[in-house]
């Protein structure tokens, strides 16, 4: 005698709905804390950088005034000068410097003489130095070393011969961007060299010895093995420092606020003057929302070129 198998009972279609709500429901809370952190802030700067509200008025209905605010800042020369110093001596120079020095750090870390004599957690701590240091105290600290009179810097260089007086690092037009790069570049290469660190230390060690079995030096290694595989975190480092060196202002704001004159004028500091020492809000959110946009383009330029690759 033979059992026939009883078919499952079908489900009722509340439950197959529930079921297909259940994600949703759960990362729901999630996505609401964003939204209100993130998304609200965002939706009511673009709104203001429509309106034309003074500080004094927060709070207040402000005179929606269109694109006025926009035409405006596009067409100040400042403005264009501000972007010139963003894109080109605030994050182009800075984000290049951090990954060749990053790279380079990392390789030498990754040297099998730190693991033999056991100062691999020694340097690693070392180098967090700079990066556990607050941005505020950093700076503070910089200003002080490049101060033309009693400035550690000026010091060596008149004790070495190499020139007679102090020279005014964050004063002078011609060696204030590379004073600002150097505080920036020192905070802030720690968090390239760990992960580039963290990367070479999760490639197999079966890849290079394979490699020199097969009568490659360690410069092709390096070169045709290391690099490759170092590619994607590389591309993500140079995504992320792009961002937040582009979008910040701590820097440039507390080591020359801008200055000498507006030379040093960044998005950042021009948005912040705008709104905060001039009080005019609007125009002041419409160069966030300009900076917003071409940092949204970059990202958009990025996941183009990383998804056509894969």
């Amino acid at each position: 005698m033979s059992v026939l198998p009883t078919s499952a009972p079908a489900e009722e279609p509340a439950q197959v709905l529930g079921k297909k709500l259940e994600p949703y429901l759960l990362v729901l809370p999630a996505m609401l804390i964003l939204a209100f952190f993130f998304a609200g802030p965002a939706v009511y700067n673009i709104a203001l950088a429509f309106q034309e509200l003074s500080l004094f008025d927060l709070g207040r209905e402000g005179t929606w005034v269109g694109f006025d605010n926009f035409a405006e800042v596009l067409t100040d020369p400042s403005t264009g000068q501000s972007l010139i110093n963003t894109t080109l001596w605030l994050t182009i120079v800075t984000v290049v410097l951090r990954l060749i020095l990053g790279l380079g750090l990392a390789l030498l870390l990754n040297a099998s003489v730190f693991s033999r004599w056991k100062l691999g957690w020694l340097v690693r701590s070392l180098i967090l130095i700079p990066w556990v240091t607050p941005p505020v105290v950093a700076v503070a600290a910089w200003k002080w070393l490049l101060d033309a009179r009693y400035g550690v810097v000026n010091q060596a260089l008149m004790g070495l011969g190499l020139i007679e007086q102090g020279i005014p690092f964050l004063a002078r037009t011609s060696t204030v961007w590379g004073a600002i790069e150097t505080m920036l570049v020192w905070r802030e290469l720690p968090f390239v060299v760990i992960t580039i660190l963290a990367a070479l230390q999760s490639i197999p060690s079966e890849l290079r010895e394979a490699a020199r079995i097969d009568g490659a030096n360690e410069f092709q290694i390096q070169t045709r093995i290391v690099l490759p595989l170092l590619k994607p975190v590389l591309a993500v480092i140079t995504l992320l420092t792009t961002i937040w060196t582009f979008n910040n202002f701590v820097y440039v704001w507390l080591a020359t606020r801008g200055g000498p004159g507006d030379y040093t004028q960044v998005l950042a500091t021009q948005m912040y003057t705008t709104s905060f020492v001039d009080y005019r809000m609007g125009a002041g959110a419409a160069v966030g929302v300009v900076m917003s946009l071409i940092m949204f383009a970059f990202a958009l330029i990025y996941f183009f070129v990383i998804f056509r690759e894969k």
